[in-house]
Protein backbone atom coordinates (compact mmCIF):
# COMPACT_ATOMS: atom_id res chain seq x y z
CA UNK A 1 0.00 0.00 0.00
CA UNK A 2 1.80 3.15 -1.31
CA UNK A 3 4.88 1.29 -1.43
CA UNK A 4 4.91 0.71 2.41
CA UNK A 5 5.00 -3.20 3.53
CA UNK A 6 2.80 -2.78 6.56
CA UNK A 7 3.27 -6.43 7.42
CA UNK A 8 6.73 -5.28 8.39
CA UNK A 9 5.13 -2.82 11.40
CA UNK A 10 1.85 -5.02 11.85
CA UNK A 11 4.05 -7.05 14.72
CA UNK A 12 5.37 -3.61 16.27
CA UNK A 13 2.11 -1.78 16.30
CA UNK A 14 0.36 -5.01 18.14
CA UNK A 15 3.64 -4.48 20.93
CA UNK A 16 2.72 -0.73 21.51
CA UNK A 17 -0.04 -0.54 24.42
CA UNK A 18 -0.69 2.88 23.18
CA UNK A 19 -2.61 4.48 20.21
CA UNK A 20 -0.70 4.67 17.20
CA UNK A 21 -1.25 4.97 13.67
CA UNK A 22 0.58 5.00 9.97
CA UNK A 23 -0.22 7.73 7.62
CA UNK A 24 0.98 8.82 3.95
CA UNK A 25 2.68 12.36 3.35
CA UNK A 26 -0.98 12.99 3.10
CA UNK A 27 -1.97 12.74 6.41
CA UNK A 28 -4.40 9.54 5.07
CA UNK A 29 -3.89 6.65 7.31
CA UNK A 30 -2.35 3.75 5.98
CA UNK A 31 -2.76 1.51 8.82
CA UNK A 32 -3.23 1.68 13.06
CA UNK A 33 -2.85 -0.59 16.20
CA UNK A 34 -5.50 -2.37 18.05
CA UNK A 35 -4.16 -0.34 21.02
CA UNK A 36 -5.29 2.75 19.26
CA UNK A 37 -8.74 1.20 17.90
CA UNK A 38 -9.78 0.08 21.63
CA UNK A 39 -9.21 3.36 22.60
CA UNK A 40 -10.68 5.52 20.07
CA UNK A 41 -13.84 3.13 19.47
CA UNK A 42 -13.36 2.99 15.61
CA UNK A 43 -12.78 -0.17 13.70
CA UNK A 44 -10.08 -0.62 11.50
CA UNK A 45 -12.47 -0.08 8.07
CA UNK A 46 -13.53 3.13 9.86
CA UNK A 47 -9.42 4.62 9.93
CA UNK A 48 -7.41 3.39 7.18
CA UNK A 49 -8.11 5.23 3.82
CA UNK A 50 -9.30 8.32 5.43
CA UNK A 51 -7.62 11.43 6.13
CA UNK A 52 -6.06 12.00 10.12
CA UNK A 53 -7.88 15.05 10.75
CA UNK A 54 -11.36 13.07 10.99
CA UNK A 55 -9.76 12.05 14.41
CA UNK A 56 -7.07 14.56 15.75
CA UNK A 57 -7.49 18.00 16.24
CA UNK A 58 -5.19 20.46 17.50
CA UNK A 59 -2.29 20.21 15.37
CA UNK A 60 -0.56 21.65 12.60
CA UNK A 61 1.30 18.92 10.05
CA UNK A 62 4.89 19.92 9.98
CA UNK A 63 7.13 17.36 7.80
CA UNK A 64 9.15 16.76 10.71
CA UNK A 65 9.34 14.82 14.18
CA UNK A 66 7.87 16.98 17.04
CA UNK A 67 5.67 16.26 20.22
CA UNK A 68 2.47 18.22 21.25
CA UNK A 69 -1.08 18.85 22.87
CA UNK A 70 -3.74 17.32 20.40
CA UNK A 71 -7.16 16.39 20.93
CA UNK A 72 -8.48 13.02 19.85
CA UNK A 73 -12.17 12.94 18.27
CA UNK A 74 -13.60 9.53 19.71
CA UNK A 75 -16.31 7.60 17.65
CA UNK A 76 -19.02 8.46 20.34
CA UNK A 77 -18.33 11.84 19.73
CA UNK A 78 -16.12 12.05 23.11
CA UNK A 79 -12.80 14.17 23.03
CA UNK A 80 -9.93 13.67 25.05
CA UNK A 81 -6.27 15.13 25.55
CA UNK A 82 -3.57 13.30 24.61
CA UNK A 83 0.11 13.80 24.21
CA UNK A 84 1.33 13.19 20.58
CA UNK A 85 4.84 11.94 19.01
CA UNK A 86 4.94 12.25 15.60
CA UNK A 87 7.74 10.62 13.91
CA UNK A 88 9.12 10.88 9.99
CA UNK A 89 9.56 7.17 9.02
CA UNK A 90 11.92 7.15 5.53
CA UNK A 91 10.81 4.22 2.97
CA UNK A 92 14.60 3.51 2.52
CA UNK A 93 14.01 4.23 -1.47
CA UNK A 94 14.13 7.66 -3.53
CA UNK A 95 11.27 6.48 -5.54
CA UNK A 96 8.73 6.35 -2.60
CA UNK A 97 7.94 9.26 -0.07
CA UNK A 98 8.24 9.44 3.39
CA UNK A 99 5.65 8.04 5.90
CA UNK A 100 4.64 9.25 9.28
CA UNK A 101 4.16 7.43 12.52
CA UNK A 102 1.55 8.76 15.14
CA UNK A 103 2.09 7.87 18.47
CA UNK A 104 -0.60 8.64 21.35
CA UNK A 105 -0.18 8.70 25.08
CA UNK A 106 -2.26 9.47 27.99
CA UNK A 107 -1.12 12.55 30.02
CA UNK A 108 -0.44 11.12 33.28
CA UNK A 109 1.59 7.95 31.62
CA UNK A 110 3.94 10.72 29.54
CA UNK A 111 3.80 12.65 32.86
CA UNK A 112 3.10 16.04 31.82
CA UNK A 113 0.34 18.13 32.57
CA UNK A 114 -1.84 18.94 29.87
CA UNK A 115 -2.48 22.65 30.56
CA UNK A 116 0.83 23.79 31.31
CA UNK A 117 3.65 21.00 29.92
CA UNK A 118 4.99 20.80 33.52
CA UNK A 119 5.70 17.45 34.98
CA UNK A 120 2.76 16.79 36.54
CA UNK A 121 1.78 14.65 40.00
CA UNK A 122 3.24 11.08 38.58
CA UNK A 123 6.50 12.45 36.49
CA UNK A 124 7.35 14.65 40.12
CA UNK A 125 6.99 11.93 42.38
CA UNK A 126 9.63 10.08 39.88
CA UNK A 127 11.82 12.90 39.97
CA UNK A 128 11.56 14.22 43.70
CA UNK A 129 12.70 9.88 44.69
CA UNK A 130 15.64 10.35 42.07
CA UNK A 131 16.66 13.84 43.88
CA UNK A 132 16.26 12.21 47.15
CA UNK A 133 18.17 8.90 46.17
CA UNK A 134 21.01 11.41 45.05
CA UNK A 135 21.03 13.41 48.06
CA UNK A 136 21.54 10.18 50.01
CA UNK A 137 24.26 9.35 48.19
CA UNK A 138 26.35 12.62 48.33
CA UNK A 139 24.86 13.87 51.79
CA UNK A 140 23.72 16.58 50.28
CA UNK A 141 20.36 19.19 50.65
CA UNK A 142 17.61 20.08 48.65
CA UNK A 143 14.45 22.28 49.32
CA UNK A 144 11.27 21.47 48.33
CA UNK A 145 9.09 25.04 47.50
CA UNK A 146 5.19 23.99 48.00
CA UNK A 147 3.46 27.05 46.06
CA UNK A 148 -0.26 28.04 46.23
CA UNK A 149 -2.10 30.50 44.34
CA UNK A 150 -4.09 33.37 46.70
CA UNK A 151 -7.66 34.04 45.35
CA UNK A 152 -7.57 31.84 42.44
CA UNK A 153 -10.70 30.27 43.10
CA UNK A 154 -12.07 33.91 42.80
CA UNK A 155 -11.02 34.59 39.40
CA UNK A 156 -12.18 30.98 38.42
CA UNK A 157 -15.53 31.75 39.80
CA UNK A 158 -16.22 35.37 38.06
CA UNK A 159 -13.93 35.54 35.40
CA UNK A 160 -14.49 31.92 34.49
CA UNK A 161 -12.59 29.00 33.94
CA UNK A 162 -10.71 30.51 30.64
CA UNK A 163 -9.45 33.38 32.54
CA UNK A 164 -8.19 30.73 35.12
CA UNK A 165 -6.35 28.95 32.86
CA UNK A 166 -4.82 32.22 31.30
CA UNK A 167 -3.54 32.76 35.11
CA UNK A 168 -1.97 29.45 35.38
CA UNK A 169 0.19 29.77 32.32
CA UNK A 170 1.13 32.99 32.69
CA UNK A 171 1.90 32.02 36.59
CA UNK A 172 3.77 28.80 35.05
CA UNK A 173 6.36 31.61 32.80
CA UNK A 174 6.62 33.74 36.21
CA UNK A 175 7.95 31.06 38.02
CA UNK A 176 10.13 29.43 35.30
CA UNK A 177 11.79 32.55 34.87
CA UNK A 178 12.65 32.65 38.54
CA UNK A 179 14.02 29.45 38.99
CA UNK A 180 15.63 28.86 35.50
CA UNK A 181 16.06 24.95 33.92
CA UNK A 182 18.10 24.07 37.51
CA UNK A 183 15.26 23.57 39.44
CA UNK A 184 12.42 21.18 38.90
CA UNK A 185 8.85 22.68 38.91
CA UNK A 186 5.86 21.09 38.57
CA UNK A 187 1.86 21.43 38.37
CA UNK A 188 0.75 18.90 41.31
CA UNK A 189 -3.04 19.97 40.26
CA UNK A 190 -5.84 22.82 40.96
CA UNK A 191 -3.23 26.03 41.47
CA UNK A 192 -0.77 24.40 43.34
CA UNK A 193 2.80 24.44 42.03
CA UNK A 194 5.80 22.60 43.66
CA UNK A 195 9.34 23.34 42.93
CA UNK A 196 12.83 21.28 43.77
CA UNK A 197 15.86 23.18 44.56
CA UNK A 198 18.53 20.96 44.39
CA UNK A 199 22.36 21.76 45.60
CA UNK A 200 21.29 23.95 48.47
CA UNK A 201 23.69 24.65 51.06
CA UNK A 202 21.15 26.06 53.93
CA UNK A 203 17.74 26.88 55.12
CA UNK A 204 18.28 30.43 53.87
CA UNK A 205 19.06 29.95 50.07
CA UNK A 206 15.48 28.41 49.81
CA UNK A 207 13.78 31.68 51.57
CA UNK A 208 16.11 33.77 48.83
CA UNK A 209 14.19 31.87 45.96
CA UNK A 210 10.79 31.86 47.38
CA UNK A 211 11.13 35.51 48.01
CA UNK A 212 12.09 36.00 44.27
CA UNK A 213 9.05 34.37 43.53
CA UNK A 214 6.64 36.32 45.62
CA UNK A 215 8.48 38.96 44.32
CA UNK A 216 7.40 37.79 40.67
CA UNK A 217 3.97 38.23 41.50
CA UNK A 218 4.06 41.89 42.57
CA UNK A 219 3.12 43.28 39.23
CA UNK A 220 -0.71 42.61 38.29
CA UNK A 221 -1.98 40.53 35.38
CA UNK A 222 -3.76 41.36 32.97
CA UNK A 223 -7.12 39.28 32.60
CA UNK A 224 -10.25 39.86 29.93
CA UNK A 225 -8.87 43.27 30.03
CA UNK A 226 -8.67 43.94 33.42
CA UNK A 227 -5.55 43.86 35.72
CA UNK A 228 -5.62 41.89 38.59
CA UNK A 229 -3.18 41.07 41.80
CA UNK A 230 -2.67 37.92 42.76
CA UNK A 231 0.09 36.70 45.35
CA UNK A 232 1.45 33.62 46.42
CA UNK A 233 1.09 31.61 49.35
CA UNK A 234 4.25 29.57 49.92
CA UNK A 235 5.94 26.28 52.06
CA UNK A 236 9.45 25.46 52.79
CA UNK A 237 10.31 22.22 53.68
CA UNK A 238 14.38 21.20 53.38
CA UNK A 239 16.05 17.52 53.05
CA UNK A 240 16.72 15.75 55.15
CA UNK A 241 15.89 18.24 58.57
CA UNK A 242 11.58 18.50 57.56
CA UNK A 243 11.60 14.94 55.95
CA UNK A 244 13.54 12.47 54.42
CA UNK A 245 11.35 10.76 52.03
CA UNK A 246 8.96 12.45 49.47
CA UNK A 247 5.38 12.40 50.99
CA UNK A 248 6.88 13.28 54.17
CA UNK A 249 8.91 16.58 52.90
CA UNK A 250 5.71 17.42 50.62
CA UNK A 251 2.93 17.11 53.50
CA UNK A 252 5.63 19.37 55.65
CA UNK A 253 6.02 22.27 52.92
CA UNK A 254 2.04 22.13 52.46
CA UNK A 255 1.61 22.59 55.68
CA UNK A 256 3.80 25.39 55.85
CA UNK A 257 2.32 26.87 52.98
CA UNK A 258 -1.38 27.03 55.11
CA UNK A 259 0.51 28.71 57.72
CA UNK A 260 1.32 31.37 55.36
CA UNK A 261 -1.89 31.57 53.95
CA UNK A 262 -2.95 31.83 57.46
CA UNK A 263 -1.08 34.86 58.76
CA UNK A 264 -1.79 36.78 55.96
CA UNK A 265 -0.76 35.49 52.58
CA UNK A 266 1.40 36.76 49.88
CA UNK A 267 4.12 35.15 52.33
CA UNK A 268 6.22 32.16 52.83
CA UNK A 269 7.07 30.10 55.58
CA UNK A 270 9.55 27.09 56.67
CA UNK A 271 8.27 23.71 58.00
CA UNK A 272 8.03 23.56 61.50
CA UNK A 273 8.13 19.65 62.28
CA UNK A 274 7.87 20.03 65.85
CA UNK A 275 4.24 21.17 64.96
CA UNK A 276 3.38 17.89 63.23
CA UNK A 277 4.12 15.67 66.01
CA UNK A 278 0.68 15.78 67.22
CA UNK A 279 -0.47 14.46 63.77
CA UNK A 280 -2.33 12.39 65.05
CA UNK A 281 -4.12 13.93 67.93
CA UNK A 282 -4.92 16.28 65.06
CA UNK A 283 -6.69 13.62 63.27
CA UNK A 284 -8.67 12.87 66.33
CA UNK A 285 -9.48 16.31 67.30
CA UNK A 286 -10.58 16.53 63.39
CA UNK A 287 -12.85 13.58 63.67
CA UNK A 288 -14.32 14.64 67.04
CA UNK A 289 -15.39 18.17 65.40
CA UNK A 290 -17.42 16.97 63.09
CA UNK A 291 -19.74 15.90 66.09
CA UNK A 292 -19.24 18.76 68.64
CA UNK A 293 -21.95 20.49 67.67
CA UNK A 294 -24.26 17.43 66.76
CA UNK A 295 -23.61 16.50 70.83
CA UNK A 296 -23.87 20.08 72.32
CA UNK A 297 -20.15 20.39 73.44
CA UNK A 298 -19.33 23.47 72.05
CA UNK A 299 -20.47 26.49 74.66
CA UNK A 300 -19.61 30.14 74.80
CA UNK A 301 -17.84 31.74 77.36
CA UNK A 302 -18.07 35.86 77.79
CA UNK A 303 -15.18 38.37 78.48
CA UNK A 304 -16.98 42.13 79.18
CA UNK A 305 -15.66 45.26 77.84
CA UNK A 306 -15.96 47.84 80.34
CA UNK A 307 -17.08 51.70 79.53
CA UNK A 308 -14.07 54.05 80.89
CA UNK A 309 -17.11 56.86 81.30
CA UNK A 310 -19.22 54.95 82.85
CA UNK A 311 -17.09 52.57 84.48
CA UNK A 312 -19.95 49.97 83.44
CA UNK A 313 -20.07 46.90 81.46
CA UNK A 314 -20.65 48.09 77.62
CA UNK A 315 -20.34 44.87 76.30
CA UNK A 316 -19.15 41.20 76.09
CA UNK A 317 -17.21 39.58 73.60
CA UNK A 318 -18.36 35.64 72.68
CA UNK A 319 -15.65 32.97 73.17
CA UNK A 320 -16.44 29.63 71.89
CA UNK A 321 -14.86 26.76 74.03
CA UNK A 322 -14.94 23.28 73.04
CA UNK A 323 -15.95 20.48 76.43
CA UNK A 324 -14.61 17.33 74.97
CA UNK A 325 -16.15 14.73 77.13
CA UNK A 326 -12.56 13.06 77.58
CA UNK A 327 -10.17 15.88 76.15
CA UNK A 328 -11.84 18.46 79.03
CA UNK A 329 -11.95 21.74 77.48
CA UNK A 330 -10.09 23.08 74.37
CA UNK A 331 -8.87 26.67 74.07
CA UNK A 332 -10.02 27.64 70.34
CA UNK A 333 -6.09 28.04 69.54
CA UNK A 334 -6.43 24.31 69.01
CA UNK A 335 -9.34 23.19 67.38
CA UNK A 336 -10.51 26.54 65.01
CA UNK A 337 -7.18 26.63 62.68
CA UNK A 338 -8.44 22.65 62.50
CA UNK A 339 -11.95 23.72 61.65
CA UNK A 340 -10.72 26.58 59.02
CA UNK A 341 -8.54 23.84 57.40
CA UNK A 342 -12.06 20.82 57.15
CA UNK A 343 -14.55 23.87 56.28
CA UNK A 344 -16.38 22.89 59.54
CA UNK A 345 -15.44 27.30 60.43
CA UNK A 346 -18.95 27.90 58.86
CA UNK A 347 -21.15 25.62 60.40
CA UNK A 348 -19.69 26.74 63.81
CA UNK A 349 -19.65 30.35 62.96
CA UNK A 350 -23.17 30.21 62.54
CA UNK A 351 -23.76 28.04 66.15
CA UNK A 352 -21.42 30.51 67.48
CA UNK A 353 -23.97 33.39 66.01
CA UNK A 354 -26.77 32.21 66.93
CA UNK A 355 -26.02 30.91 70.83
CA UNK A 356 -24.74 34.10 71.26
CA UNK A 357 -28.17 35.58 70.70
CA UNK A 358 -30.00 33.03 72.50
CA UNK A 359 -28.25 33.93 75.44
CA UNK A 360 -28.65 37.71 75.52
CA UNK A 361 -32.38 36.43 74.75
CA UNK A 362 -32.57 34.31 78.15
CA UNK A 363 -30.39 37.42 80.24
CA UNK A 364 -33.20 39.69 79.16
CA UNK A 365 -36.12 37.45 79.43
CA UNK A 366 -34.71 36.59 83.29
CA UNK A 367 -34.96 40.61 83.75
CA UNK A 368 -31.81 42.16 82.99
CA UNK A 369 -31.38 44.93 80.75
CA UNK A 370 -30.38 44.48 77.37
CA UNK A 371 -26.56 44.10 76.75
CA UNK A 372 -24.46 43.98 73.41
CA UNK A 373 -22.10 41.25 73.22
CA UNK A 374 -19.26 40.91 69.92
CA UNK A 375 -19.31 37.38 67.83
CA UNK A 376 -16.19 37.44 66.01
CA UNK A 377 -16.75 36.20 62.40
CA UNK A 378 -14.03 34.36 60.30
CA UNK A 379 -13.36 35.20 56.79
CA UNK A 380 -15.29 32.10 55.04
CA UNK A 381 -18.52 32.58 57.29
CA UNK A 382 -17.93 36.45 56.06
CA UNK A 383 -17.97 35.95 52.50
CA UNK A 384 -20.98 33.81 52.37
CA UNK A 385 -23.24 34.91 49.87
CA UNK A 386 -26.29 34.02 52.07
CA UNK A 387 -24.60 35.66 55.63
CA UNK A 388 -26.67 39.02 55.94
CA UNK A 389 -29.51 36.88 55.08
CA UNK A 390 -28.57 34.43 57.82
CA UNK A 391 -27.98 37.27 60.52
CA UNK A 392 -31.49 38.84 59.60
CA UNK A 393 -32.99 34.97 60.21
CA UNK A 394 -31.31 35.00 63.57
CA UNK A 395 -32.41 37.87 64.69
CA UNK A 396 -35.66 37.36 63.34
CA UNK A 397 -35.90 34.14 65.56
CA UNK A 398 -34.54 35.24 68.67
CA UNK A 399 -36.21 38.86 68.84
CA UNK A 400 -33.12 40.24 69.97
CA UNK A 401 -32.23 44.04 68.96
CA UNK A 402 -29.78 44.31 66.04
CA UNK A 403 -27.91 46.97 68.67
CA UNK A 404 -27.51 44.51 70.60
CA UNK A 405 -25.51 42.50 68.14
CA UNK A 406 -21.39 43.71 67.56
CA UNK A 407 -19.95 41.59 64.52
CA UNK A 408 -15.98 42.04 64.88
CA UNK A 409 -14.20 41.36 61.43
CA UNK A 410 -10.23 41.95 60.60
CA UNK A 411 -8.44 43.81 58.41
CA UNK A 412 -7.20 41.01 56.20
CA UNK A 413 -11.22 39.55 55.93
CA UNK A 414 -12.44 42.79 53.92
CA UNK A 415 -9.34 43.48 52.32
CA UNK A 416 -9.24 40.52 49.92
CA UNK A 417 -12.58 41.72 48.27
CA UNK A 418 -12.70 44.94 49.53
CA UNK A 419 -16.14 45.93 46.64
CA UNK A 420 -17.92 42.66 48.59
CA UNK A 421 -16.59 43.94 51.86
CA UNK A 422 -18.21 47.26 51.94
CA UNK A 423 -21.80 45.68 49.76
CA UNK A 424 -22.31 43.45 53.34
CA UNK A 425 -21.21 45.85 55.93
CA UNK A 426 -23.54 48.36 54.39
CA UNK A 427 -26.73 45.46 54.67
CA UNK A 428 -25.27 44.44 57.85
CA UNK A 429 -25.55 48.23 59.12
CA UNK A 430 -28.81 48.31 58.08
CA UNK A 431 -30.44 45.35 59.55
CA UNK A 432 -29.13 47.44 62.72
CA UNK A 433 -25.93 45.72 64.29
CA UNK A 434 -22.54 47.11 65.35
CA UNK A 435 -19.60 46.75 63.25
CA UNK A 436 -16.08 46.78 64.69
CA UNK A 437 -12.47 46.08 63.69
CA UNK A 438 -10.89 43.29 65.56
CA UNK A 439 -7.03 43.65 65.98
CA UNK A 440 -6.45 46.85 64.77
CA UNK A 441 -3.18 47.33 63.10
CA UNK A 442 -1.90 43.92 62.39
CA UNK A 443 -3.38 44.03 59.24
CA UNK A 444 -3.23 45.62 56.00
CA UNK A 445 -4.47 48.91 57.87
CA UNK A 446 -5.41 50.23 54.77
CA UNK A 447 -6.20 54.24 56.18
CA UNK A 448 -8.02 54.85 52.48
CA UNK A 449 -10.15 51.97 52.86
CA UNK A 450 -11.09 52.59 56.28
CA UNK A 451 -12.67 55.89 55.30
CA UNK A 452 -15.21 53.47 52.95
CA UNK A 453 -16.34 50.92 55.77
CA UNK A 454 -19.23 51.46 57.63
CA UNK A 455 -17.92 50.80 61.24
CA UNK A 456 -18.03 51.93 64.66
CA UNK A 457 -15.45 50.47 66.60
CA UNK A 458 -11.96 49.88 66.45
CA UNK A 459 -10.13 47.20 68.69
CA UNK A 460 -6.37 47.97 69.23
CA UNK A 461 -4.96 44.74 69.43
CA UNK A 462 -2.93 43.27 73.02
CA UNK A 463 0.64 42.74 71.15
CA UNK A 464 0.05 47.35 71.04
CA UNK A 465 -1.28 47.30 74.88
CA UNK A 466 0.66 44.43 76.23
CA UNK A 467 3.88 46.52 76.85
CA UNK A 468 2.52 50.28 76.77
CA UNK A 469 3.83 50.61 80.35
CA UNK A 470 7.44 49.74 79.08
CA UNK A 471 7.91 50.65 75.21
CA UNK A 472 7.12 53.94 74.16
CA UNK A 473 6.98 53.36 70.64
CA UNK A 474 3.52 51.32 71.60
CA UNK A 475 2.46 54.24 73.79
CA UNK A 476 2.59 56.63 70.10
CA UNK A 477 1.14 53.64 67.78
CA UNK A 478 -2.25 53.42 70.58
CA UNK A 479 -2.49 57.86 70.63
CA UNK A 480 -2.17 58.00 66.91
CA UNK A 481 -5.12 54.94 66.03
CA UNK A 482 -7.12 56.41 69.56
CA UNK A 483 -6.97 60.20 67.18
CA UNK A 484 -7.29 58.63 64.07
CA UNK A 485 -10.69 57.19 65.25
CA UNK A 486 -12.19 59.48 66.85
CA UNK A 487 -11.33 61.53 63.91
CA UNK A 488 -13.57 59.39 61.98
CA UNK A 489 -16.36 59.17 64.47
CA UNK A 490 -15.16 55.40 65.92
CA UNK A 491 -15.18 54.20 69.23
CA UNK A 492 -11.46 52.88 70.85
CA UNK A 493 -11.58 49.60 72.77
CA UNK A 494 -8.13 48.69 74.17
CA UNK A 495 -7.78 45.12 73.80
CA UNK A 496 -5.91 42.90 76.77
CA UNK A 497 -5.14 45.43 79.37
CA UNK A 498 -3.86 43.36 82.62
CA UNK A 499 -2.83 45.71 85.12
CA UNK A 500 -3.07 48.82 86.28
CA UNK A 501 -0.12 51.14 84.24
CA UNK A 502 -1.56 49.54 81.19
CA UNK A 503 -4.91 50.96 82.25
CA UNK A 504 -3.73 54.59 83.21
CA UNK A 505 -2.31 54.81 80.17
CA UNK A 506 -5.40 54.00 78.10
CA UNK A 507 -7.35 56.08 80.04
CA UNK A 508 -4.62 59.03 79.17
CA UNK A 509 -5.24 58.23 75.76
CA UNK A 510 -8.67 58.62 75.37
CA UNK A 511 -9.83 55.24 74.70
CA UNK A 512 -13.71 54.49 75.09
CA UNK A 513 -13.02 51.14 76.50
CA UNK A 514 -10.98 48.25 78.25
CA UNK A 515 -11.09 44.52 78.21
CA UNK A 516 -8.65 42.43 79.53
CA UNK A 517 -7.78 40.48 82.74
CA UNK A 518 -7.48 43.31 84.58
CA UNK A 519 -11.24 43.68 84.87
CA UNK A 520 -12.06 39.39 83.66
CA UNK A 521 -10.74 36.79 82.04
CA UNK A 522 -13.63 35.50 80.00
CA UNK A 523 -16.23 33.87 81.98
CA UNK A 524 -19.29 30.99 81.60
CA UNK A 525 -22.89 32.54 81.21
CA UNK A 526 -23.93 32.16 84.88
CA UNK A 527 -20.76 34.29 85.66
CA UNK A 528 -22.22 36.98 83.15
CA UNK A 529 -25.30 37.57 85.56
CA UNK A 530 -23.17 38.41 88.49
CA UNK A 531 -21.79 41.15 85.80
CA UNK A 532 -25.12 42.49 85.28
CA UNK A 533 -26.10 42.12 88.47
CA UNK A 534 -22.80 44.87 89.45
CA UNK A 535 -24.88 46.93 86.96
CA UNK A 536 -25.53 49.09 89.99
CA UNK A 537 -22.30 49.27 90.99
CA UNK A 538 -19.61 51.10 89.42
CA UNK A 539 -16.54 48.98 88.54
CA UNK A 540 -13.32 50.50 89.97
CA UNK A 541 -11.48 52.19 87.02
Amino acid sequence: MHGLDTSFYKEIFEQIDTGAIITDKNRVVVSVNSAFLTLSGYKGKEVCGFSIDNFIDGYQFHERNWRKNIILKKKNHVKISQWLLLNQINTGSAENDPFYIWVMTDFQICGLDPLTKLPNRFLFNQKLNETIEQAREESGTFAILFIDLDRFKFINDTLGHAAGDQLLLESTLRIQDVIGSQHILARMGGDEFVCVLTNLKTEVEAEYWARKVIKAFSTPFLLKEMEFYISTSIGISVYPYDGDDGDTLISNADSAMYRAKKKGRNRYENAKVEMNAGGFEKFLIENHLHKAIENNELILYFQPQINLSSNKVLSFEALIRWNHPDFGLISPGDFIPIAEETGLILPIGDWVLKEACLKMREWQNAGYSPVRVAVNLSAGQFLQNDFVHKVKNILGETLIDPACLELEITENMVMHDVNQAIKSLMELKKLGVQISIDDFGTGYSSLNYLKEFPIDTLKIDRSFICDLDTNSSSVALTRAITNLAHDLNLKVVAEGVENLEQLTIVKQQSCDAVQGYYFSKPIDDTNVLQFLKKEHNKFTV
